[in-house]
Parts: structure tokens; C-alpha cells; sequence
């Protein structure tokens, strides 16, 4: 049994929403949550069909694990009218030095990232006054979100459980797990005390991409350093070369941008290419990719195939027909390469300085 604790009084809020105790005024919310396809998908123990007695049983659970020190249940609440957003528990394990993190969004409300906040203000509230040596965090392996969630907040990756849980089903289900111990909390409120700027005067941010780009082997690599961002300027890129990868570095409207520093079709620097917006030309080709998603605008002259996998022929002017090749191997290769998308290591500003999750020596 963990310590018994009394819910934070007043609610923990970051003047957005607020963390407080459950209400049997909450049900009806819960239920129209708990009945979302979404809702039952990623969390595979709550049952299904979920009803409003499914929902009462909820709350008294919570309120009475406070009383028990069974578990730490809060609403996640909008902070001006009080009204449930989600929920968010910390959850002692059979080792009462080990704890559980676990929460939900209903579905109006998700997208808005409540939920990246509701675990930050839960995270300094369970460390500073839970006696933790490890807060595990898992989700599916499917839940994209969940996951960008755990490692905004300072989760470390530790890799894919099989068959870590069991769900409604009975059926085995794998989980990604994540989990946080006090050094790493330390760090993350040395980091956020150090990086303490003026609102009115943002300074850069890493950009966000889509998940499914990110580099091999970069999910659990350690943060290496890259170049003080002070050296670095908007709408600028520069060549990083850490061990033996070359990596782009590029300042786009959407952010930092830590990409390979090779264009996907022919290997050539694109540091050295032109940059217009998010949007970097190989100097070789004229092929043209975003940074912001990965995607090519513009295929290179020599055409070939896409990132999913259709052929595209070499370029000729406009409304001009393509102008036909004797066969040779030149021409089989060039329509046999094909063009991938980019690939991104996830990076962050400490110190004054740009690092990102490079994997070191051979992969």
C-alpha cells in the first residue's frame, strides 16, 4: 500500500486546466468519453460497451483509492468552468518505489495538448511528493500521439514489451514502454529553469515532424551536441557532421530542422542547395523536398520512382512529350531509383546549445 495522500488542495493548474479530484457530476462526461471508438481502441481494459454505471463506478473507485492510497486518479479539468477534460492517474506497483502513469483525453478536446499538460503537472506533482525511484509509462504501439506525449515531457524510450498486457479479450498485447527516474526529472526542471525566456520574445524551437520519418535507431539514442544556436540563423542551413553521419541542420518557418545531409535521390549535400521557405532544391538535379514533412515537391530531372514506389519519368518542358531513351542500364537504373522521403533526428535546445538523438557507430 502506498502513502495515503489528500488530492491537491487547491487543484494543480497551469492556468489552462486543472488537475482535481473526481465528481459524481463528471459521469455523464466519462461515459460519452469512454464510449468513443478511439478511447476503447488504445486503452484495451476498459469495457466495452462502456455505460453510464460504468462511468459512477469510475469515480468512487478513484475517490475511494485516494482514501486508500491505492492510486493518485485526477479530472483533468478545464481551468476557468471546472468542466472534465480527461483524466490522469499515478499508480503505485507491487514495488512502492515504482509507479504507473497513465491518462485520457475525451475526444472534443484532444489535439489542443491538454494532454502534454496534464502529465507535466502530474510529473512534478508525483515526484515531489511520492517517494519514486521509476514512473513507467506505456502505451500501444499504434498510439502515435500517446507517445509524442511521453517523450515532450521528458519519458526516455525504453523499447516494445511483448505481450505486456492482457486485454478485454484476454489476448496478449504488446506495449511501447517509457519511464522517467529522478535524475531524469531533475534534468527536465534543470532544463526548464534554464531555458526560462520571455513570452513576448520567443526564441527557436525544434520543428515537429511526422512520427513515422523518424531516423533508424534515433528513438533510443542519447542527445549529442550539435552547434550552439547561437551560430545559427532563420532560413538558414548548415552541414554537422557527428561520427561518421552528415547532418543537415536548417532553420525553417516550422522550426529546427535535424535531418541527413543527403538529397534522398542522388546522395548530394543539400546544405549547399537553396532554401526557400520549408522547401530545400538539391544543387545537382533541381529535385525539391519539404522539410516539414519529408515529402518531395518536386521530383528530380531524371525522374524515377517516388516514395511509393510509382514511376515518374525525367523531366521535359511543358506540354512537351517525353523525349524516349535508348534501353540501356543507365536508363533501368535511373527508373529503378527511387526517391524516399526524409528521415528526422528528434532534437532539443539546452543551454544555449542544439542537440539531437543521433545513434553513434554502426547501426
Amino acid at each position: 500500500m502506498a502513502d495515503k495522500l489528500s488530492p491537491p488542495n487547491p487543484p494543480l493548474t497551469d492556468g489552462s486546466i486543472a488537475l482535481r479530484p473526481f465528481r459524481m457530476e463528471d459521469a455523464p462526461a466519462i461515459t460519452v468519453a469512454g464510449q468513443d471508438p478511439e478511447t476503447a481502441r488504445w486503452i484495451p481494459v476498459i469495457p466495452v460497451p462502456y455505460t453510464e454505471a460504468d462511468a459512477k463506478g469510475f469515480v468512487l473507485l478513484a475517490l475511494q483509492a485516494w482514501a486508500d492510497g491505492n492510486s493518485y486518479e485526477l479530472c483533468i479539468a478545464d481551468a476557468g468552468s471546472g468542466a472534465y477534460l480527461g483524466s490522469i492517474g499515478v499508480h503505485p506497483t507491487r514495488d512502492r518505489a515504482r509507479f504507473a502513469l497513465g491518462y485520457m483525453v475525451s475526444p472534443a478536446a484532444r489535439g489542443k495538448g491538454i494532454a502534454t499538460r496534464a502529465v507535466r503537472l502530474a510529473v512534478r506533482w508525483a515526484f515531489e511528493n511520492l517517494e519514486i525511484e521509476r514512473l513507467a509509462l506505456w502505451t500501444l504501439p499504434g498510439n502515435v500521439a500517446s507517445q509524442r506525449v511521453a517523450e515532450k515531457t521528458g519519458f526516455r524510450y525504453e523499447g516494445l514489451l511483448r505481450n505486456w498486457l492482457v486485454g478485454r479479450d484476454g489476448a496478449p498485447v504488446d506495449a511501447v514502454m517509457f519511464a522517467m527516474t529522478p535524475d531524469d526529472y531533475a534534468e527536465l526542471r534543470e532544463a526548464a529553469a534554464t531555458e526560462a525566456v520571455d513570452p513576448s520574445s520567443p526564441g527557436p524551437a525544434p520543428a515537429d515532424f511526422p512520427e513515422e520519418l523518424r531516423a533508424t535507431g534515433s528513438r533510443s539514442a542519447a542527445f549529442v551536441d550539435l552547434v550552439a544556436v547561437a551560430e545559427l540563423e532563420p532560413g538558414s542551413m548548415r552541414r554537422v557532421i557527428i561520427d561518421d553521419r552528415d547532418l543537415l541542420v536548417a532553420w525553417t518557418p516550422a522550426g529546427i530542422v535535424v535531418t541527413d545531409d543527403r538529397c534522398p535521390h542522388m546522395s548530394a549535400p543539400l546544405s549547399i542547395g537553396r532554401l526557400d521557405d520549408c522547401v530545400v532544391a538539391c544543387p545537382l538535379h533541381e529535385g525539391r523536398f519539404d522539410l516539414a514533412t519529408g515529402e518531395t515537391v518536386q521530383m528530380p530531372t531524371t525522374g524515377g520512382l517516388d516514395a511509393d514506389g510509382n514511376y515518374r519519368p525525367a523531366w521535359s518542358p511543358t506540354g512537351a512529350e517525353p523525349k524516349p531513351e535508348p534501353p540501356s542500364k543507365k536508363l533501368e537504373a535511373r527508373r529503378l531509383t527511387r526517391v524516399n522521403r526524409l528521415r528526422y533526428y528528434p532534437a532539443r535546445i539546452r543551454d544555449g546549445r542544439l542537440e539531437a538523438q543521433v545513434p553513434l557507430g554502426p547501426e
